[in-house]
């Protein structure tokens, strides 16, 4: 099997990534900076449950709005008790509709186009962002591969 320099680095480096990395092969790498706030909507989905069970509800609602990737619009008239009815934790419906409002106050756009320190402080504004959330939105939205989580427990299990 082929591996990236960066494959065959970590392979190198650690036995335990080598394991894994050789078990799941070549894995192409590609972040989804155009729809950044669908990204925001599955990273909350995905907080502290399986990948598993984070897709199955994402996917849900995705097809509940008939749509391949999900925008703010799509919770523009919806009452928090809507968005839970989806699938969701109260505080995980909360902070979409904040998301939302704040996507359609124009008070979040491109967030591709902030600095570091700006991201972070923009979205750790926001209940239910934390900043594992914030690793995760630059790793798959932004694509930056200098993010380390430490407090992920995928990465904490393996």
């Amino acid at each position: 099997m082929q591996f990236s320099k960066k494959e065959e680095y970590l392979r190198e480096k650690d036995k335990k990534l080598k394991k894994i990395i050789d078990l799941n092969g070549h894995i192409a790498f590609q972040p989804n900076k155009k729809n950044q706030f669908d990204t925001l909507v599955g990273i909350v989905i995905s907080q502290f449950i399986s990948t598993k069970a984070a897709n199955s509800i994402f996917k849900k609602i995705r097809e509940n709005f008939n749509s391949e990737y999900l925008n703010e619009k799509h919770f523009q008239n919806l009452k928090i008790n809507e968005i839970k009815m989806l699938g969701l934790s109260v505080n995980k419906a909360k902070t979409i509709k904040e998301i939302s409002n704040l996507f359609l106050d124009k008070k979040i756009e491109d967030l591709s186009m902030l600095k570091d320190q700006e991201l972070n402080q923009k979205l750790l504004s926001i209940f239910g962002v934390g900043p594992w959330s914030v690793n995760m939105f630059e790793i798959f939205c932004l694509g930056k591969l200098d993010i380390f989580s430490s407090k992920d427990a995928g990465l904490r299990l393996a």
